[in-house]
Order: C-alpha cells, then sequence, then structure tokens
C-alpha cells in the first residue's frame, strides 16, 4: 500500500520553524510561571502540598487560554470542518504547538518531582497526545483534528476549577462549589466525551489520507483516551454526585434523629411537669 500524497492549502504557507518556536517559547514560559508561582507561594489555608497546588494553578492558566483560543479556532475559522486532514493556517498551526509546548513542560513537571507514577493517567494523556500533537504541527497534517481533541481543555478549565476550589476549603454543600462541579461534569461529556467520538469516528473514514505508521501510532493514542476518558469520568461523577447525595442522607437522617429525640425528651419533660 503507498503512502497517500498529503496536499496543503497553498494559501497558507506554514513555516515550521514558527512552530518550533511557539513549542520552545511555551516550555519557556510555563518554566518561568511556575517559578513566579512558587515563589509567591500557595494560600495559607493550602498546606502539605505546594507542588500540587503550582501545577494546577500552571495547568489552569494553560486551560484558560487554549480553550479560549478553541472556541475563537471555530468561531473564526468554521470551514476546518470541512477538511480535518489537510485545513491549515496559522492561527489554529499555533495552536497546537503551543499546547503540545505545555504537554511536554507538565510532563517534564512530573519527571523533575517524581510524579510520574502517581499521576499515571495525567502521564500516559501528555505522551499520547504529545507525541501525536508534535508528529502534527511537524508534519503539518491533521491540524484540524488537533483542534477538536483541545476542545478537552474547554473542560480542562473546569476540572482544574473544582480541584483548586477544594484545596481552597470549599465545602461540598457551597453553591458556587457544587455549580463548577456540575459544569465540570457536563463540559466532560460534551467537550470530551464528543470530541473523542469525532476521532475515533474519523479513524475510518480519513485513514486512507494519513500515513500508515501514523493511524497505528494515532489508533494507540485513541485507545489510551479511551481508557483514561471513563476512569476519569467515574472519578468526578463519584466525587461529586453520589458522595454528594450520600452525605445529603447522612445529614439529613442525623438531623431527623436529634429532632426525634428532641420531640421525645420534650414530650417526657412535659409528661413530668
Amino acid at each position: 500500500m503507498s503512502e497517500p500524497e498529503i496536499i496543503f492549502d497553498p494559501e497558507n504557507k506554514i513555516d515550521v520553524k514558527h512552530g518550533y518556536l511557539m513549542f520552545i517559547g511555551t516550555i519557556i514560559s510555563f518554566s518561568l510561571a511556575n517559578w513566579v508561582v512558587s515563589r509567591i507561594g500557595p494560600p495559607s489555608v493550602v498546606k502539605g502540598d505546594e507542588w500540587r497546588w503550582n501545577n494546577l494553578v500552571i495547568s489552569w492558566v494553560h486551560a484558560a487560554i487554549c480553550g479560549t483560543w478553541d472556541i475563537l479556532c471555530f468561531v473564526v475559522y468554521p470551514e476546518l470542518m470541512d477538511d480535518l486532514v489537510h485545513h491549515i493556517n496559522y492561527f489554529t498551526y499555533l495552536m497546537v504547538a503551543f499546547s503540545t509546548g505545555y504537554f511536554v513542560y507538565d510532563f517534564l513537571d512530573l519527571a523533575f518531582n517524581g510524579k510520574l507514577v502517581s499521576n499515571w493517567e495525567v502521564t500516559l494523556h501528555h505522551i499520547a497526545v504529545a507525541s501525536m500533537f508534535w508528529y502534527n504541527f511537524h508534519c503539518k497534517m491533521c491540524i484540524a483534528y488537533n483542534v477538536i481533541a483541545l476542545m478537552a481543555e474547554i473542560n480542562s478549565f473546569f476540572l482544574h476549577s473544582r480541584k483548586l476550589l477544594h484545596m481552597l476549603k470549599f465545602k461540598f454543600e457551597n453553591q458556587f462549589y457544587l455549580s463548577v462541579c456540575l459544569v465540570n461534569l457536563i463540559s466532560f461529556l460534551l467537550c470530551r466525551g464528543l470530541s473523542l467520538y469525532k476521532i475515533s469516528y474519523g479513524m475510518f473514514t480519513d485513514y486512507d489520507n494519513v500515513p500508515v505508521v501514523y493511524f497505528r501510532c494515532l489508533s494507540l493514542s485513541i485507545f489510551v483516551m479511551n481508557v483514561i476518558n471513563p476512569v476519569l469520568f467515574w472519578r468526578l461523577f463519584k466525587n461529586d454526585i453520589l458522595r454528594n447525595t450520600i452525605w445529603k442522607r447522612k445529614d439529613h437522617s442525623s438531623k431527623t434523629v436529634l429532632n426525634g429525640n428532641n420531640n421525645q425528651n420534650a414530650h417526657l419533660k412535659s409528661k413530668s411537669t
């Protein structure tokens, strides 16, 4: 089977060195940002896990930038959906290089702090995503597929917000915290679920438009993502929905027992008098 010829839009002259400048610049920028966040330190209420706080703040910043950038890609260039393999322009192309740089930075942060094994889901995610993203911006192909994949960062903004609020000791019954948790679960299904479905479906429709080796590597990456995402969603659902429901039932039961005891004591007191 011969390798397919990759045809790019002749109106968009993409220089790959710009992608590498963005890639390297992103790694350096987030490293500097991490240094600044580390110097500031976590709030006084956050105790015993300074690295986790710093890592989440940087991830939250990336999600805010990339999530906004990704939405703009769909708004400004809706035609990217017409050809997910060959679409390319600097606005979408540099976003892919930007996020690739972040994923490499975060992997290095995990490695330097000995967190690769304890955060195995994040480690697998970064290996699967960064390798495919790097190949795409290096070869200038499937950029629109990456734009779809980066819809996940819209959800990541709420995912990291939820964790940061938790570290700030927000209670489960706090309305703002519950709202963030609910939006997080909804955006998880819409942004991560739909994007993963679209990419998985595209593997069957566009497989003959990409190199064979690339298709096999992509299949492995998508398999990893299809395993990780349900695990992550179940953890979130269990913690934010099931545990909250159980907690409320226990709280209601304890109040009922307390009121019952109070009523009984009042009844006995009235009889004795």
